[in-house]
């Protein structure tokens, strides 16, 4: 796992949560050419099961990936099946939907 990819830096949290959530590079080097980097604060990137089902990364037609970005800072990644949770959650991110 590299530190860089493409134009987004990974932090050191994101590339110990990488390895333990088994999120791949492979994955990643599908997904952030989609990414929009804007100047909020969070960004949170949902990446839905039709866009890794399209790119051949699905787990399954339930499961999506969401990561927090922050300018061409990639935070956290993390799968998660219900991320309904996060819209309440996260009232000043400005979201973007992958599908």
């Amino acid at each position: 796992m590299t530190k860089r990819l493409l134009e987004f830096r990974k932090t050191n949290h994101f590339l110990l949560s990488q390895w333990s959530r088994n999120i791949e590079d492979q994955i990643l080097y599908k997904v952030l050419p989609f990414v929009e980097c804007t100047k909020h604060e969070k960004d949170i990137v949902l990446v839905l099961p039709s866009f890794l089902q399209r790119n051949g990364f699905a787990k399954d037609d339930k499961t999506c990936l969401i990561m927090i970005v922050y300018g061409n800072l990639i935070l956290t990644g993390y799968w998660c099946d219900k991320p309904n949770y996060l819209f309440n959650k996260e009232k000043s991110a400005h979201f973007q939907i992958l599908y």
